[in-house]
């Protein structure tokens, strides 16, 4: 019996000590006009990249830090206007608008209309939220 508890024991000490070193980097909220980035321990060098965020004539795109620590890079890049199925899009091209997101940064920027992609870098370890909305220009 003795044996049982002490394994049992271990088992929950391995489970919680495991469940500590959970982190989560990735898109919580994913429309046409809004995503929420979310970030909890988010190692140095994660990335993940997502589309499509939609601009219309007249729209710029606010991207808000929620950030409680670290640093994150948001980068906005255009896809390509032509799109086939048999083709896989390059995505080497230059972002259209660049921020580097710590607490309490906000960075706009008017875009042409069209889709674009997000793509998501974590600069320092982090933890929080970032905010990217399409949003009438003015």
């Amino acid at each position: 019996m003795k044996k049982i508890f002490v394994t049992a024991l271990i088992l929950l000490l391995v489970l919680s000590l495991a469940a500590c070193g959970t982190y989560e980097f990735g898109m919580s909220e994913n429309t046409e006009k809004r995503m929420t980035i979310t970030a909890k321990k988010a190692d140095k060098d994660a990335f993940f990249m997502v589309g499509s965020l939609e601009v219309d004539e007249g729209e710029q795109v606010v991207i808000t830090s929620g950030l409680e620590k670290g640093e994150i890079r948001v980068e906005v890049i255009g896809t390509p206007a032509e799109q086939s199925i048999d083709e896989i899009p390059s995505f080497d091209t230059e972002p259209v608008l660049t921020a580097n997101l710590s607490k309490g940064v906000e960075v706009s920027g008017t875009l042409p209309a069209g889709s674009y992609l997000v793509k998501a870098i974590c600069l320092e370890k982090a933890t929080g939220t970032a905010v990217i909305e399409v949003r009438p220009a003015g």
